[in-house]
């Protein structure tokens, strides 16, 4: 008898597939071509992407919170949906959903904040362990990244104030452009000869005190995708893996790992105007997703 677990993961084969392939471009269409940059200078970008994503977490049935601030005299937010699990440790994941000026940010990020909101979405009918936190953050980017006004450190500062248990924050960064052709590159050119040349997996990257949940991730995505799926545990100063909001979390002493496509170690439209939808690979999106999904279940 084939257990429930395979049953699942062949419905998800199946059926849902093409959903969240359908979703999750729907997302990233909306973000990079409806919105476009997404900014503090460029007026009521933030806001509207805000506004898209809180609808998108209702549509699933969760209720929204904001924790809004101010930065640079405007006012910007986090989004925050929560699943309840049968214990109080907390999951989160975090996507942000911000670009750099002159960028439409396909990739960068609304890659990440569509995966995010499918996999909010699959898990708001199911049943989970953990309490799972997915938050849409602000201000990655620069001039705010590193910086007291990035909302990452913000929503960080908020739950380490109020000792909420985080057993893991992760991290989704980039997770759209893949390639078949040997155009990868590394921190470290003798990286070459032990993680693969071709731009076709995905990375589970973080610092030495997340190493478990690395290991776990990364495992799992290859067990319940069809993704192939790269680890690096190393210092925090290491090879660009403290650039994005898992770095918020590390500062106020979590445990967080990225999930990425490694960015500007393959995608050459990074940070430019050629950040846009019809780079990306939404059927490799999905897998990711679908690991992710049912990795979560695990956890």
């Amino acid at each position: 008898m084939k257990s429930k677990l395979s049953e699942n993961l062949n419905g998800f084969q199946a059926f849902k597939k093409l959903v969240v392939i359908e979703n999750l471009y729907k997302h990233v269409e909306y973000l990079s071509v409806k919105i476009g940059d997404r900014h503090l200078w460029k007026e009521h970008s933030l806001s509207k992407a805000a506004d898209y994503i809180e609808s998108a977490f209702q549509v699933s049935g969760y209720t929204v919170q904001r924790q809004t601030y101010s930065c640079y005299g405007k006012v910007v937010s986090n989004l925050i949906a929560e699943k309840t699990g049968t214990d109080n440790a907390v999951v989160l994941i975090g996507a942000h959903y911000d670009t750099v000026p002159g960028t439409p940010g396909a990739d960068d990020n609304a890659s990440a904040v569509a995966g995010m909101l499918e996999l909010a979405r699959l898990h708001k009918g199911g049943l989970n362990k953990k309490h799972l936190i997915f938050v849409a953050f602000v201000n990655e980017e620069p001039p705010c990244f590193g910086s007291y006004n990035m909302g990452s450190m913000v929503y960080a500062k908020h739950l380490k104030d109020r000792k909420v248990p985080v057993d893991v924050m992760i991290s989704l960064e980039m997770i759209g452009y893949f390639c078949k052709e040997p155009i990868q590159q590394y921190p470290i050119p003798g990286m070459r000869f032990f993680y693969p040349k071709t731009a076709d997996f995905i990375g589970v990257v973080g610092n030495f005190h997340s190493s478990k949940y690395i290991s776990f991730l990364k495992k799992g995505i290859e067990k319940y995708s069809t993704i192939n799926a790269r680890s690096l545990t190393g210092p925090e100063f290491f090879g660009g893996i403290n650039l994005s909001d898992n770095s918020s979390f590390w500062h106020h002493g979590y445990r967080a790992v990225m999930i990425t496509d490694t960015s500007f170690f393959r995608n050459k439209n990074y940070h430019q105007e050629t950040d846009t939808i019809d780079t990306l690979n939404f059927e490799a999106m999905a897998e990711v997703v679908k690991g992710l999904y049912y990795t979560l279940l695990k956890i």
